[in-house]
């Protein structure tokens, strides 16, 4: 059976990663080639099943520059990029990772005709000023537009699924913690008063997004021409309604342990001397802010009619 993607040349930057590796896999069921873009063939990618021999093709990249870049885009269709860090290193730097290769890629697209170039952002980086993370995924998205005008933003917010850097993180630490963070809990203002400064009610707030849920909308959307879309999963959770979901699905019982922004920083600020930090202050000043949107939900279920919830999917893989 024929679908707009047969016979489509499909270029992935990112199609190794969490999200990248369950569009592949999505993507095989469909009669298109699949190149996914690695700057190591020699690490463990995820195992594809491919609908045909040879639909699948890892090309490497040595190093990113113009060059490099045109020479993949030369020939393909549609471009997916999924390329990101949540922290940097000396290796990889936010404005590299999230402005000058999308930058590159766009221009790539512009001088080689393609069709088709989806990227993927992520929710609020618009609103969100106090963090390096955020501005360089929002100068990513202004450098695509600019470019390549007829591109497609998507701006997810927190992602779940196999594989993914958040249930698992969590899931992780209550291996041998006896503890979880309830980051941003409490709110403290010594404007009201030293009684009423503490405010245990508050809490941060997500809209968890399954992987497959997003796959479903960036295929079925890919063909789609200068627009941006926010996506949310179907329900609000706070920290503490997260944990409860992982502790359940293991049969465990953990204590929540209050955890204010600026106690949160501190701990941060220890931890981003690690090779792999598991928290940064950068990520501290996201969580300042809700991951939450009414009008992504609304975008979410044009296409995807019944979205998946964090109770139904983590059972799968926890």
């Amino acid at each position: 059976m024929r679908t707009k993607l047969s016979g489509k040349k499909v270029l992935i930057f990112g199609g190794g990663g969490f999200i990248g590796s369950h569009l592949v896999k999505h993507l095989c069921k469909e009669s298109c080639q699949i190149n996914i873009i690695s700057r190591d063939t020699k690490k463990n990618l995820p195992l594809f099943f491919a609908n045909e021999p040879g639909q699948i093709k890892i090309k490497k990249i040595n190093t990113f520059n113009q060059q490099e870049v045109d020479n993949l885009v030369d020939g393909c269709d549609i471009i997916f990029n999924l390329i990101g860090i949540l922290a940097e290193s000396k290796k990889n730097k936010f404005d590299f990772v999230h402005c000058k290769i999308p930058e590159m890629i766009a221009n790539s697209a512009q001088k080689k005709n393609i069709r088709n170039l989806i990227h993927i952002s992520a929710l609020n980086v618009n609103k969100i000023h106090s963090s390096s993370y955020a501005n360089s995924k929002f100068l990513g998205e202004k450098k695509i537009r600019e470019i390549f005008p007829n591109s497609l933003i998507i701006r997810p917010g927190v992602v779940f699924g196999k594989g993914d850097n958040f249930t698992n993180f969590f899931s992780s630490i209550s291996n041998f913690s006896p503890f979880l963070p309830l980051i941003g809990t409490p709110e403290i203002n010594f404007s009201n008063g030293i009684f009423k400064s503490f405010d245990f009610t508050k809490r941060v707030k997500f809209q968890p997004l399954y992987v497959g849920d997003l796959v479903k909308f960036m295929i079925h959307v890919y063909h789609e021409k200068n627009k941006i879309y926010d996506l949310v999963g179907p329900v609000v959770k706070s920290f503490a309604e997260i944990f409860d979901v992982i502790l359940k699905h293991q049969g465990k019982k953990r204590i929540y342990l209050p955890l204010p922004f600026f106690a949160a920083k501190i701990v941060a600020f220890f931890l981003e001397t690690l090779p792999n930090p598991l928290l940064t202050r950068d990520q501290i000043n996201l969580l300042h802010h809700d991951s939450v949107s009414a009008k992504g939900l609304v975008n979410l279920k044009k296409v995807v009619k019944n979205p998946a919830s964090m109770e139904t999917i983590v059972k799968n893989y926890l």
